[in-house]
C-alpha cells in the first residue's frame, strides 16, 4: 500500500515519459528547422551569386552605353560640323563649274597646242598676241577647273567622312537594339531574385526566432526530466528500502514462529531437527541458512 502523501510512482512515469516524448519532438522540430535554415542560407548564396553575375553584366552594359553616347555626341556634332562644311564646299563648286568645262584634261590638251604653236611657228605679232592672250585664258580656265576638282574631291572626302560617322551610329543603335532585350530580362530577373532572396531573409529571421524558443523550452524540459527522474529515484530507492524492511520483519516473523514451535517439541521430549536445534540455541532469530 503507498503510503499517505507519497508521489505516485506510475503518474510520475507517465508524467517522464510524456515530458521525454515532448522534447525528443522539440529536438526534432530544432534538427528540421535547422537543415531547413542551412538550405535557406545556400539558396540565399545562390541568388547573391546570380544577382552579383547579372549586375556586373549590367554594369558592364552601362559603362558601355555611357561611352556610347559621349560617342555618339561627338560624332553628331562631328556630322553637324560635316555638313555645315559640305554645304559651303557646295556652294564653292557650284560657284566654280558654271561657265567652266567639266574636264580638266582638254584644257590642258588645248594648252599645249597653243603653248607649241608659239615656240614652234612663224606667227604675226597679231597671231601671237592672239595666242598669247588664248594662252592667258587657258591657264585662268585650268587653274579654275583645278579649284574645282580639288573642292569636288575635298566634298567627296567630307561626304565619306559623315557616311562613315552615320555608320558608327547605326552600329551604336544597332549594339542597343539587339541588347535592350536582354538588358530588360536581366533586370526583371535581378528584381524577382532580389524579390525571392528577401522572402529567404524574412523566413530564416522567422525561424531563428523559433529556434530561440525551442531551444528555451528543450532547455526548460531537460531540466524539469532531470528534476522527475531524481525524484523518481528517490522513491524507487525508498520503496525499495522499506520492501527490504517489510521483507525482513516478515521473515523475522517466521523465525520466531518456527522457534516457539521448536521450543514447544523440545518442551514435550520430541526429536528436533537440526535446523529446529539451531532455530532454539541461536542467539539471532535470523533465517536458517
Amino acid at each position: 500500500m503507498q503510503p499517505q502523501g507519497e508521489v505516485d510512482l506510475e503518474a510520475l512515469s507517465q508524467k517522464i515519459d510524456a515530458l521525454a516524448t515532448q522534447r525528443s519532438n522539440s529536438i526534432n522540430d530544432y534538427k528540421r528547422l535547422d537543415q531547413r535554415r542551412r538550405e535557406i542560407r545556400r539558396e540565399i548564396r545562390e541568388y547573391t551569386e546570380k544577382i552579383n553575375v547579372d549586375r556586373k553584366a549590367l554594369d558592364e552594359y552601362y559603362e558601355k552605353i555611357s561611352d556610347f553616347k559621349a560617342v555618339r555626341r561627338d560624332i553628331l556634332s562631328k556630322i553637324r560640323d560635316m555638313k555645315t562644311k559640305s554645304s559651303e564646299v557646295e556652294k564653292e563648286l557650284r560657284q566654280f563649274e558654271k561657265n567652266l568645262p567639266r574636264e580638266g584634261d582638254v584644257l590642258n590638251e588645248r594648252l599645249k597646242k597653243v603653248e607649241w604653236k608659239l615656240q614652234t611657228e612663224r606667227l604675226t605679232r597679231d597671231e601671237e598676241k592672239q595666242l598669247v592672250g588664248m594662252v592667258k585664258e587657258l591657264e585662268t580656265k585650268l587653274k579654275v577647273w583645278k579649284k574645282a576638282h580639288s573642292t569636288k574631291k575635298e566634298l567627296s572626302g567630307v561626304l565619306d567622312q559623315i557616311r562613315l560617322l552615320k555608320k558608327q551610329l547605326d552600329e551604336m543603335n544597332s549594339f542597343k537594339s539587339a541588347n535592350d532585350p536582354e538588358v530588360r530580362a536581366r533586370h526583371e530577373r535581378v528584381a524577382t531574385m532580389m524579390n525571392s532572396r528577401h522572402e529567404l531573409f524574412q523566413e530564416i529571421e522567422s525561424i531563428n526566432n523559433e529556434l530561440v524558443t525551442i531551444d528555451a523550452n528543450i532547455v526548460k524540459a531537460t531540466q524539469d526530466l532531470d528534476t522527475l527522474r531524481a525524484q523518481r529515484r528517490m522513491l524507487v530507492e525508498g520503496r525499495r528500502t522499506r520492501d527490504h524492511e517489510s521483507s525482513r520483519a516478515r521473515t523475522r516473523e517466521l523465525v520466531e514462529r518456527a522457534k516457539d514451535d521448536a521450543m514447544k517439541k523440545l518442551e514435550q521430549g520430541e526429536k528436533l531437527s537440526f535446523d529446529e536445534l539451531r532455530l532454539v540455541y541461536a542467539d539471532d532469530p535470523e533465517p536458517v541458512k
